[in-house]
């Protein structure tokens, strides 16, 4: 599904190794319930290959569209995001943490379809609205008619309570 986002490091020579992807909505349509409906970005991934280690870098550039919070329309919204990714070896595959992956001592490859994928999501803001109030009218005016207006706490108080207040008042 996502082979060519696989990157082969055995066999590679000690030292750093550049890649580039181009992104575009075919991506976010293979991803299982996707934030984004589509985008068009570039991807460079630089991969240090140590003895033991591999160290990925990560440099996203792009737009992405998704749908606006308030009014459900299309929103474009610029992404510009790095991100690192420690690769360790071990016994079995492990995720100890978000920048952590241990793979087994046999792997001979790392697919960075997912890690592109979340760096992305992860830099999406987390309201997503149409900037300087631009969202469609219709939706808004709509949405204004099924808002529940919060209600008057005043109105709705238990005498109760407000005798039990009176008492604590006096005690001060």
């Amino acid at each position: 599904m996502f082979s060519e986002y696989d990157i082969a490091f055995k066999g590679l020579a000690e030292g750093v190794h550049t890649y580039h992807y181009e992104i575009g909505p075919r991506f976010f349509e293979q991803m299982e319930e996707s934030l984004v409906d589509s985008g068009e970005l570039k991807v460079d991934v630089e991969l240090l290959k140590q003895t033991t280690l591999l160290t990925l870098k990560f440099n996203i550039k792009g737009t992405v569209n998704t749908s606006c919070d308030r009014c459900l329309e299309p929103l474009d919204l610029a992404i510009k995001c790095k991100g690192k990714l420690l690769v360790k070896f071990g016994e079995e595959y492990d995720e100890p943490s978000d920048e952590i992956v241990v793979l087994p001592y046999d792997a001979h490859q790392i697919n960075v379809a997912q890690y592109i994928y979340e760096f992305i999501g992860v830099n999406l803001p987390i309201q997503r609205v149409h900037p300087n109030n631009s969202c469609n009218p219709e939706m808004l005016q709509k949405l204004e008619a099924y808002t529940i207006a919060p209600a008057d706490e005043d109105a709705t108080a238990d005498p109760r309570w407000d005798e039990l207040k009176k008492l604590l008042d006096k005690n001060k």
